[in-house]
């Protein structure tokens, strides 16, 4: 046996006129090559062709990305409803697949340059919140998953400005005030709102404020 360019040779037995090999010890990950030598009472040696295997325990997979993830980068939220994924595995991972709904279905993702496996959902996803499994295999039949939370938000509602009603002096919304600094509430706000501004124009200049 052959490996890291340390060869070993190994006598054994048989049984039954069968011949049979098992290493004594676990193997480590790695290439091994085999010769079989054989002897018969006569003195002839004979030797088989090399034979080389590959030991290999470990799968990983290396990033999945929401590729069209919108707003702000890297929080795994996107306004496109067919979410495109990008998974990032080593390069001897033969099949890639994606499920949301805790397994019960699955999609193949579609390889693309070296280690790396797309897919664009087909259809159109209702907003909300999903999580994504990941699941890859390799050529050795190793088979590993990884999760990631996703939400998939389209819609966003209409802002709304009034003038504060205890500024609203005189008749009640007539919006005329006397007030020199008047509050302003901006209403229908969605919760998930990062950056609210509000324009003021007045005299012909336009000015930008952000809102608290």
């Amino acid at each position: 046996v052959m490996h890291n360019g340390v060869s070993e040779e190994i006598e054994l037995s048989h049984l039954n006129g069968s011949w049979l090999f098992t290493p004594g010890n676990t193997w480590a990950d790695g290439s091994y090559t085999l010769t079989v030598k054989v002897e018969d009472k006569a003195g002839n040696t004979n030797y088989s062709a090399p034979l080389t295997v590959v030991i290999d325990t470990q799968i990983a997979i290396d990033g999945v990305e929401l590729v069209n993830d919108s707003g702000v980068k890297g929080d795994n939220m996107t306004n496109d409803d067919r979410p495109h994924f990008r998974v990032t595995v080593p390069t001897d991972v033969n099949e890639v697949r994606l499920s949301i709904d805790g397994g019960n279905s699955w999609v193949q993702a579609t390889p693309g340059v070296a280690g790396s496996w797309e897919y664009i959902w087909p259809t159109d996803l209702a907003d909300g919140q999903y999580t994504l499994t990941v699941e890859a295999t390799d050529k050795a039949g190793n088979t590993v998953t990884k999760t990631i939370d996703f939400a998939v938000d389209t819609t966003l509602s209409v802002p709304v400005i009034v003038l504060n009603s205890a500024d609203d002096t005189g008749v009640q919304g007539d919006n005329m005030t006397n007030s020199t600094q008047p509050t302003f509430a901006l209403q229908h706000i969605d919760d998930d709102a990062v950056r609210v501004t509000v324009s003021v124009e007045h005299g012909g200049v336009t000015t930008t404020f952000d809102a608290t």
